[in-house]
């Protein structure tokens, strides 16, 4: 009688490395997706936070917005957003989007562009009650960082003047 050695022959290895393989090829995309929707729900609790700030902002100014600049680089004698809000979020990181590849956090002090259209209007003014403030845009990503799922904005996180995050 003959006594086979217990153990896998070099087939049933590669057959598990196959399926293996085969399973990770099928789920990293999944995988891969699922990150990228976490990141934009991340960057849009940021800009949640920031219409917030906003708010506490202009209840202190008599119901007016700001007058910032869009883009600091290119009007360097303007306060930005960043300036503006820190005193009331007390933390930098929410003015950076983690999908901000491009530096704009390092060099305009947040990934998010402010709406110049509200530079010095009263909250509800004209702007407002002609789009309503639930279509009123207040920020917004400075490029289409996040995956493009169609929602009229790109692949842009976008608050609204009433607070409420869109796509």
């Amino acid at each position: 009688m003959s006594r086979r050695n217990a153990g896998f022959t070099l087939i049933e290895i590669l057959v598990v490395i196959g399926i293996i393989g085969l399973l990770a090829a099928i789920l990293l995309p999944v995988l891969s997706s699922a990150r990228a929707e976490a990141r934009r729900a991340y960057c849009g609790s940021n800009l949640s936070q920031l219409s917030k700030a906003m708010q506490m902002y202009v209840l202190d100014h008599q119901s007016t917005y700001p007058v910032l600049a869009a883009r600091p680089t290119k009007n360097p004698g303007m306060i930005s957003l960043h300036d503006t809000l820190l005193k009331y979020v007390k933390d930098d990181r929410l003015f950076r989007c983690p999908e901000d590849r491009q530096n704009f956090f390092k060099d305009e002090g947040s990934s998010y562009e402010w709406n110049a259209g509200l530079n010095g209007r009263t909250q509800d003014s004209i702007l407002e009650q002609v789009l309503g403030p639930s279509r009123t845009p207040m920020m917004y990503d400075y490029e289409n960082f996040h995956p493009d799922r169609g929602g009229g904005y790109g692949g842009k996180n976008v608050v609204f003047c009433d607070g409420n995050v869109g796509r």
